[in-house]
């Protein structure tokens, strides 16, 4: 059973990195949309290497995504079926399925703009500020995630990843992974 803490957890990062279009489900657009708003960020065309690597990065999540969680199978991934598979996930954290570890590459990836293995409080900040929260609470997160560190490196950061996902401690460090926590 997911605690409401998890629970308002998982439903900030289905409302705000996961649902783009605010439709209330997410669906294979929403990924598109998602390439489209860090193509922005990074400053590439649609035409780039980069933006087709990103977007087809995406699309491969979205499918195993759809794949685990899309219970009906009518191409939506809903609320109530996302909370259910990341609840899976918690029991067993360290058998997660191929596209929740593609997807924690990702954003591991996606934050590293400096490609050194680790990310800093900028590249952090930078990433969420993209999807619509405020730098400074952002700034804020990274501090506690990265427990006043210069760098979360890609180790540190799968440990988070976990944490986020599994945790019931509001205390937790891993619960600011994706920026300033709202919940």
């Amino acid at each position: 059973m997911v605690s409401e803490f998890r629970k308002q957890k998982l439903l900030h990062l289905f409302n705000i990195f996961f649902d783009m279009d605010a439709s209330g489900s997410i669906e294979k657009n929403d990924f598109v949309l998602a390439a489209e708003n860090i193509s922005k960020l990074r400053g590439w065309k649609s035409g780039d290497v980069k933006y087709k690597e990103t977007l087809e990065s995406l699309i491969k999540i979205w499918e195993g995504l759809q794949n685990a969680a899309d219970a009906d199978k009518d191409g939506k991934v809903t609320a109530k079926e996302w909370v259910a598979m990341w609840d899976i996930y918690a029991r067993n954290p360290n058998s997660g399925a191929d596209w929740q570890l593609e997807y924690c590459k990702f954003m591991f990836q996606l934050e590293d703009a400096g490609g050194d293995g680790a990310i800093d409080c900028e590249e952090f900040s930078t990433v969420y500020e993209s999807f619509g929260l405020l730098k400074e609470d952002n700034v804020a997160a990274f501090n506690v995630m990265s427990k006043g560190k210069p760098k979360v490196t890609w180790q540190e950061f799968q440990e988070l990843w976990i944490q986020y996902f599994t945790s019931d401690n509001p205390n937790d460090p891993g619960n600011f992974i994706f920026g300033a926590a709202t919940f």
